[in-house]
Parts: C-alpha cells; sequence; structure tokens
C-alpha cells in the first residue's frame, strides 16, 4: 500500500511540475519556463538526497553491528555458564556432559549422510 501511495504521489509530483511549466512557459516563454522548471527539479532532487542520506546515517547510527550482538550474546552465556557453576557445581557437570553427548551424536549423525 505504501508502494502504491508512493507511485501516486510521484505522478501528481509530476503533473504539477509539467502544469508548472505549461503555466511559465506562457508567462515567460519555453526557455526561461524549462530553466526554471530544471533548476526546482535540481532543488528537489537535492533535497530528497540529504533527507535520505540523513536518515540512513540515523539508521546506521541506532542499530549495533552482527558482531557487536554476537559478543554480547557471548557475554551473556558465559556470565549464566558462570553463574550456574558457582551455584551448582553437580548440575554444571551434568549438563556439560549432556551437552557433549548431544553433539557427539549430533556430529556422528553428519559423518553417516
Amino acid at each position: 500500500m505504501a508502494v502504491a501511495v508512493l507511485c501516486m504521489a510521484l505522478g501528481a509530483l509530476g503533473l504539477l511540475i509539467a502544469a508548472l511549466i505549461v503555466w511559465l512557459s506562457h508567462c515567460l516563454g519555453q526557455a526561461a519556463a524549462l530553466a526554471i522548471a530544471g533548476a526546482a527539479l535540481l532543488g528537489i532532487a537535492a533535497l530528497t538526497l540529504g533527507a535520505g542520506t540523513m536518515a540512513l546515517h540515523r539508521r546506521r547510527a541506532r542499530q549495533p553491528g552482527l558482531t557487536a550482538d554476537a559478543a554480547d550474546l557471548l557475554g551473556f552465556g558465559l556470565r549464566m555458564v558462570a553463574l550456574l557453576v558457582r551455584r551448582a557445581p553437580g548440575k554444571a557437570l551434568l549438563a556439560a556432559v549432556i551437552a557433549g553427548a548431544v553433539a557427539e551424536y549430533l556430529s556422528s549423525g553428519q559423518q553417516r549422510d
């Protein structure tokens, strides 16, 4: 729906610019009208470029990279493992044995295929 609205808005802008050229050509002549309309289009293009560039910079500044997210997740996991080991070393040992068995089972299943 947003794409359809954008297309209609751009079509309306084109019609307004065409009407401006026709009106200016009656008042000033064809060459002057085309020069003014061309300058107006360049101005609109420059404003659009500036707004798009600012929006991209703001978007990139807000979003951390994938490596930062992975590092945060790894740090959280290590903190949780350290907490588990400090609170219940027996449970941590049991979890490590189960994780090792699952990893061995999954890796041996891939080798058979």
